[in-house]
């Protein structure tokens, strides 16, 4: 194991058998660590394998055509069959373009994937048509897949900053209006609330903004007004199965005392008929 001088250093206090624990357990955590990586990592997704034809220099590749043939069924929702047969001939005249260098290299580094496909939707053909109808929609189901939890942890900041402390009893409607007015601002204005142009489906809305809520409220009040309904029916329900079970209770408890007292009954009476025989 390759280590730095100041643990070399660090380690020349230490005696042999120390100095076999300590790269002993060293070993022990980088073992620990590639157990957790290849345990969690997507090494074995066959979509990000096929992913790699999407790259300029895997264009003439003998495997690409499967892949993205491979991509394009793994988005049944988005790709409908005739579109995978037309993906199917446009990568082939996607492999035999002839595609500028410049379109995806510059000094010592390669451009981003998505400059590179934003020039290869810009061809065009003689007629001055678009050389590539299904393929761009396949291209960017690709390119909008997330790959990492940013998102997901920016969601999560902005609702700790929408919860404050005054306003921990927003509801789940309350937090998404929320977060639907931020992301509007944000999409339509630049983050400029100010700079949101004013249209009439906007007016509109405002406008109605109370009366939807009215309808929202009622219907809140009905859903509320009919879970207590069932919960109310449910307890009488475990009333009466209680007082069912109460009454079956005491019914077996009668009829324990009953045999109890008729055993006593048939006892005496034998007893009785024993004595009078015994007399006579």
């Amino acid at each position: 194991l390759d280590i730095g001088e100041a643990t070399r250093l660090g380690l020349n206090n230490l005696s042999n058998e120390e100095n076999k624990q300590f790269f002993s357990d060293i070993r022990n955590i980088y073992s620990s660590i590639t157990k957790e990586l290849t345990r969690t990592l997507p090494l074995n997704n066959d979509l990000l394998r096929h992913l790699k034809c999407l790259h300029p220099m895997m264009r003439h590749s003998e495997t690409s055509h499967i892949s993205i043939m491979n991509i394009a069924r793994s988005f049944p929702q988005m790709i409908v069959p005739d579109e995978i047969d037309r993906i199917n001939a446009e990568w082939y005249l996607y492999q035999n373009e002839n595609i500028p260098n410049e379109w995806y290299e510059k000094t010592n580094e390669y451009h981003a994937i998505d400059y590179y496909w934003k020039n290869i939707f810009t061809l065009k053909t003689n007629t001055g048509t678009d050389k590539f109808i299904a393929l761009p929609k396949l291209i960017k189901c690709v390119l909008a897949l997330s790959h990492g939890n940013a998102d997901v942890e920016r969601g999560f900041s902005e609702n700790a900053f929408l919860l404050t402390d005054d306003r921990s009893l927003l509801s789940d409607a309350s937090i998404n209006g929320l977060r639907a007015t931020r992301d509007g601002v944000k999409f339509f204005g630049n983050g400029k609330p100010h700079e949101v142009p004013i249209t009439k489906a906007l007016l509109d809305s405002v406008r109605g903004a109370h009366s939807r809520y009215c309808i929202d409220l009622e219907k809140r009040q009905q859903e509320l007004l009919t879970n207590k309904n069932l919960v109310n029916e449910e307890k009488q329900n475990d009333f009466f199965i209680e007082k069912q079970n109460d009454l079956y209770d005491e019914q077996k408890c009668l009829h324990k005392n009953l045999t109890n007292i008729q055993k006593m009954i048939d006892e005496g009476t034998e007893r009785l008929t024993s004595a009078i025989s015994s007399k006579d």
